[in-house]
């Protein structure tokens, strides 16, 4: 039997979000036309729905988000998706705190991992865009680098948590 997913579109600042869940995880939240969007979902099998238990009080953590308040989302039920090594580094992104950021290298060291590029791999497949926080991950010397839906949003991002980046021009 095929799995079923539920879809809402969220209209935000940075353009319209893709919310995707099954009956108990949050699956994904993506940019529209980011990288990886929707990454290994079945077009077949999503719904669009207007309200939905899990995707809800995700709607509300955005909400939320968009008007400047920082939510704790350690309750949000994420699907486990991804390989080991990806699921490491998106448990470290789920501990920057709004307004921080931290460099691909600082996570490398931390996590004991050789490669900050293999960091930034993973980084980019996250699919909890905002929530899951990888726009507060910069290049060394906090540096601006990319984003799977454009730098140009994570930068908008960095700027509404007022955090301390520095652009790529």
């Amino acid at each position: 039997m095929q799995k079923k997913y539920a879809k809402m579109l969220y209209f935000s600042p940075i353009g319209t979000l893709s919310l995707v869940a099954d009956e108990q995880y949050l699956y994904g939240i993506w940019v529209q036309e980011q990288k990886h969007f929707e990454r290994g979902l079945g077009y077949e099998t999503i719904e669009a729905v207007v309200s939905h238990p899990i995707l809800d009080p995700v709607i509300a953590c955005l909400d939320a988000y968009f008007k400047g308040k920082p939510q704790d989302l350690s309750d949000l039920p994420l699907a486990s998706i991804g390989t080991d090594f990806e699921k490491r580094v998106w448990s470290y992104l789920q501990g920057i705190p709004y307004g921080q950021t931290v460099t691909y290298g600082q996570i490398a060291q931390e996590l004991q991992v050789d490669s900050a590029q293999a960091i930034g791999g993973a980084v980019g497949r996250n699919p909890w865009s905002i929530l899951v926080p990888c726009h507060r991950v910069l290049g060394a010397g906090k540096r601006l680098t990319g984003y799977a839906a454009g730098v140009e949003k994570k930068a908008w991002l960095l700027e509404h948590e007022g955090a301390d980046f520095r652009d790529i021009k």
